[in-house]
């Protein structure tokens, strides 16, 4: 029986790496199709537009000459335009022979087409699970918040620090150092402890102790301040041990819940675009602290780490972990486009706009040297990070 177990395990496990891939392809083929979309708009030649690398799987002919490809491997995509990576000096259609704010347009289009895809995961994931806010759900006579809360209310700071996940300062994190900022050690004597309500953990005694938080909440479109109840623990010595929003009666498990709150309709629409931005400010501050050494190339993952991580979470959390990974990644992708790093699209846009400033364009040699220089040592990289996820 548990060998059929670990056999549809594995066969579920695939499922979900099958969905990754199909979600890294989305993420991959919304950003060509930003370089496609500015193409055609701004009458650029295009000869091919490929979901995807290596030998054709299937490839249609327009009548334009355009080719469109789905080929063998999955990670990648591209869009080729006429002459592109070519001087262009014989060929008037060539990409390099394009007006300088025409090819920046081009270029940007990519990472434009993931930012607005990821806003409108954003959008998806607000008013289908919410994300960041926390909403009361249900309090009963039971719970010692009975009369500080309210089902509805919407918690979004604790001791007048909003919930800020840009800097990891989500509600759990917000309590976690409030309550260690008041309570780090009982006040009273540790016999005193031992007159309240205790449980055991792992062969060891914990007591809780009754004490207050505020919290800032929004009630019916009021913005006020509460003052909640929460069961503060600790050990046997009066050292500092956890929190909880529970009563002492753990017969009723519905005595008080939280989640996350869903925006409405307008809510998500209007928060959906600062949504995004701020995790576009999240993933910078990521970078910084990269280039500043606070951050190691563990923390890092290329594209094997990426399906993995998209897998692994879809089947732990299923559809929730997937809406909040969809904008994250796209934004993500967005980001780090741009990027002056050789081979990415904001490596090229810098010598559009040297060409467009200094009026002359630079050889054409010395930019291909330094992005294929720049693909060898980014692929590398890749492999690098990836490889440090599993060791």
């Amino acid at each position: 029986m548990s060998n059929l177990l670990s056999v549809a395990s594995v066969f579920s496990y695939i499922g979900y790496i099958i969905l990754a891939i199909v979600v890294l392809l989305l993420m991959v083929l919304i950003h060509e199709l930003g370089h496609y979309t500015a193409g055609k708009l701004l009458k650029f030649k295009i000869n091919e537009f490929s979901v995807g690398f290596g030998p054709k799987i299937i490839q249609k002919t327009k009548k334009n000459g355009e080719k469109i490809s789905l080929r063998a491997f999955p990670l990648g995509g591209y869009c080729a335009f006429e002459g592109e990576g070519d001087d262009g000096k014989d060929n008037p259609q060539a990409f390099n022979n394009q007006k300088p704010w025409k090819r920046l347009i081009v270029l940007f289009f990519g990472a434009f087409f993931n930012f607005l895809s990821a806003i409108i995961f954003s959008f998806i994931l607000l008013i289908s699970s919410g994300y960041d806010l926390v909403e009361v759900k249900n309090i009963n006579a039971n719970s010692i918040n009975y009369n500080t809360f309210q089902a509805g209310d919407v918690i979004y700071g604790i001791d007048g620090n909003e919930i800020d996940f840009v800097h990891d300062e989500y509600f759990n994190n917000l309590l976690s150092n409030s309550v260690q900022e008041h309570y780090s050690k009982y006040s009273g004597t540790t016999d005193e402890l031992k007159n309240e309500y205790s449980f055991v953990d792992d062969g060891k005694t914990y007591y809780l102790d009754v004490q207050t938080i505020k919290f800032n909440v929004r009630r019916d479109g009021d913005y006020i301040e509460v003052t909640g109840y929460i069961n503060v623990i600790y050990n046997d010595s009066g050292q500092y041990s956890g929190w909880s929003l529970y009563s002492t009666d753990e017969t009723d498990s519905n005595e008080f819940s939280i989640g996350n709150y869903k925006y409405s309709f307008w809510e998500s629409l209007i928060e959906a675009i600062p949504f995004t931005c701020k995790w576009a400010w999240k993933i910078l501050v990521v970078f910084g602290q990269l280039i500043t050494g606070q951050l190691s190339l563990s923390s890092l993952g290329g594209p094997v780490t990426t399906i993995n991580m998209i897998a692994s979470y879809t089947q732990t959390g299923g559809l929730t972990y997937l809406l909040i990974l969809l904008p994250l990644i796209a934004v993500n992708l967005a980001v780090f486009n741009l990027l002056p790093i050789p081979a990415l699209d904001g490596f090229q846009m810098i010598f559009v706009l040297i060409e467009w400033i200094r009026k002359k364009p630079v050889k054409q040699n010395v930019i291909n040297t330094i992005n294929n220089i720049g693909l060898i040592a980014l692929l590398c990289f890749v492999v690098i990070v990836d490889v440090l996820q599993f060791i």
